[in-house]
């Protein structure tokens, strides 16, 4: 009886979605208008020889009309972006579109087109609510580039957290059996005629499997850039593990009935509120389970962390903590974390600094990424979660060396963290260039690695080889122009 109760609730979904699709049409001014084609042009830096860019890359994608005819799409379409022009389904003229707000975390892109004519036959779609699972919706899009607009139809299948590949951020996103094919990144999600998420990445391992953006991370970001800054979402600032093993509730002091999930790993930030092995059992009064899952009233499972997710930075969430069989009430604030590796550095020329052929330059995520048909070597993943012990600490890489006489030796080096210089230690890119232009020492010793390895060169001699070696190698300056 529950299956033919769950058939016939499909059935009823996927009838009413065809019913919507027929009223799109019978519109004076067809809703489906407010879909949109992207093409891109994009201009990416090598972060490896950071003076220099790859070749010119072309893509297209979707978007979607929203209110205030701005166009929502995802952050990784318009990544690296020098032109943009978007098409609308009826008609063949490309307008100029240019970005407005991206939040690279979640993957998501405001555009704005000046040509007024552009909107005028576009109704733009609002923004619903993300739909219970099993709920039939249609993608609809410009997949694998074509001309036509694309709607396939399917379900909700789940709604878990997932990691975003263009950020590795996790947050919350909905699994879709409807088709996702490169080119449909963007475009919307439509359920009774509302917008209820953005389709944004496919898995690979699975068949006929994507994903989509739900409405509560459209929203956040949505609320976030009204003041015209993005912030993005914060972290947790701890890691966490389930509690289901009665053995270790006793030892954590819970009593019969008490859930939650054991604290550990805090950040430095959160150590005056947070301790080590806390028992987290609610978040803003949601109680977690053993498994570190909240229930929402219709039912349906979350991980804790999406109700900290849904906070802007600089709000608080109200932790019920149970430290050493006494219950605490904290207010836990909700804020970015630091670390020594930058995130992947999208829309900005990497900084870089040349002394002597030796190349530096700052260690981020995209730098990490250049490594594409290879694994980066581990001195340097190890420092991507690693935090800034102080505002403004980063690790700073030799990136190569470029050939010449006063480098003889080591020109082999290359992807090394600098440690320190003549023994002081290197805050940063800035930091450093600093430290070199002050010194009046005769040599200078680059240290690297956490074993501090040694390279002992001629101060002088370094100074006086730069110009040479900047011109063989084309180099357009001895740093990049965010430093001069």
């Amino acid at each position: 009886m529950r299956k033919n109760c769950y058939i016939l609730t499909l059935f009823a979904s996927v009838f009413l979605l065809a019913q919507t699709l027929t009223l799109f049409a019978q519109a004076a001014y067809d809703p489906l208008n407010a879909v949109v084609r992207l093409d891109v042009i994009d201009y990416r830096p090598n972060y490896f020889v950071p003076w220099q860019n790859n070749l010119q890359g072309a893509s297209s994608g979707s978007g979607v009309v929203i209110d205030g005819n701005r166009i929502l799409t995802n952050a990784h379409n318009v990544a690296y972006a020098t032109y943009i022009t978007v098409t609308k389904r009826n008609e063949d003229e490309k307008y100029e579109a240019r970005v407005l707000a991206v939040d690279h975390t979640c993957d998501l892109a405001l555009l704005e087109v000046e040509n007024k004519a552009f909107f005028r036959d576009i109704v733009p779609f609002p923004i619903g609510q993300t739909p219970a699972p099993q709920t039939a919706i249609a993608v609809a899009g410009y997949p694998i580039g074509g001309d036509g607009l694309s709607i396939t139809q399917g379900v909700i299948s789940r709604i878990e957290v997932q990691m975003y590949t263009h950020s590795l951020y996790n947050l919350l996103a909905a699994q879709l059996d409807a088709a996702i094919n490169p080119g449909n990144s963007g475009g919307p999600v439509l359920c009774n005629g509302r917008v209820v998420g953005i389709a944004f990445q496919g898995l690979r391992a699975g068949e006929g499997l994507g994903y989509m953006i739900p409405t509560e991370i459209i929203n956040h970001f949505l609320k976030d850039i009204e003041d015209g800054r993005v912030d993005g979402f914060g972290y947790a600032g701890f890691k966490y593990i389930p509690l289901e093993n009665p053995a270790t509730r006793r030892f954590l002091k819970m009593a019969d009935g008490q859930t939650g999930v054991r604290l550990t790993n805090i950040i430095a930030k959160n150590a005056e509120l947070l301790k080590q092995d806390d028992v987290l059992m609610a978040v803003d009064g949601v109680k977690i389970a053993n498994n570190g899952n909240i229930r929402l009233p219709n039912g349906e499972a979350r991980l804790f962390t999406t109700l900290i997710n849904q906070k802007q930075i600089g709000e608080t969430v109200k932790l019920d903590i149970l430290r050493n069989g006494e219950k605490l009430q904290i207010e836990l604030p909700v804020r970015n974390i630091d670390y020594v590796c930058h995130k992947r550095l999208y829309d900005v020329l990497p900084d870089y600094y040349i002394i002597g052929g030796l190349v530096f330059t700052r260690l981020s995520y995209s730098f990490l990424d250049e490594w594409s048909t290879g694994n980066p070597p581990s001195e340097l993943t190890d420092l991507m979660f690693k935090e800034q012990t102080e505002p403004g600490e980063e690790t700073v890489v030799m990136a190569l060396v470029l050939g010449d006489r006063v480098n003889t030796g080591y020109q082999s080096m290359a992807s090394e963290p600098l440690k320190k210089v003549n023994g002081t230690k290197i805050k940063n890119l800035e930091g450093l260039i600093a430290y070199i232009e002050a010194c009046q020492d005769e040599f200078v010793t680059f240290a690297f690695g956490e074993d501090e390895f040694p390279m002992t060169l001629s101060l002088k001699e370094l100074r006086e080889a730069t110009p040479a070696i900047l011109q063989r190698y084309r180099v357009p300056a001895d740093r990049s122009q965010a430093l001069r």
